[in-house]
């Protein structure tokens, strides 16, 4: 009988770890929160511009540790909340500027500034809390790192 009562009480003690957790998750919190959960340091940025009417696919890469910290420090103020699954919606036609950061080990962050979504590691999926983005910044940074 003990030994029921002891099993009792660890799954209840490791539902609600796992409650906690799961509502934890789905909490916003600040950009930066989201790289310092991964310990991720970005080596390059790849920009992608949307094709239009059959258009060939625009993207340039910069690997310059300068502008990447410059637009990481730019997305770190905004706060960010994971998306539930039934929530995400991956049929979607959208044409759209993105972003995608990329460390060594091949880890990615991916912004979609039209849709104020971050993707991470094309698992993970965040909305943008208080966007929209600032486009104008985006606008200036873009030209500034275009080859």
């Amino acid at each position: 009988m003990k030994i029921r009562g002891l099993l009792l009480i660890a799954i209840l003690i490791g539902g609600s770890y796992t409650t906690y957790q799961t509502f934890k998750d789905f909490q916003e919190k600040n950009f930066d929160e989201l790289l310092s959960s991964h310990n991720i340091f970005f080596n390059s940025v790849t920009f992608a511009k949307p094709t239009i009417f059959n258009t060939i696919h625009e993207s340039w890469k910069i690997d310059d540790e300068k502008e990447i910290e410059e637009l990481l420090q730019f997305l770190q103020n905004y706060h960010v909340q994971r998306l539930k699954p039934e929530e995400i919606n991956l049929n979607d036609e959208i044409l759209h500027f993105d972003i995608q950061l990329e460390d060594g080990a091949g880890n990615t962050i991916t912004v979609i500034i039209d849709e104020d979504l971050i993707i991470q590691n094309d698992e993970l999926y965040y909305r943008i809390v208080d966007g929209p983005l600032d486009v104008e910044w985006l606008v200036h940074f873009f030209l500034h790192n275009k080859l």
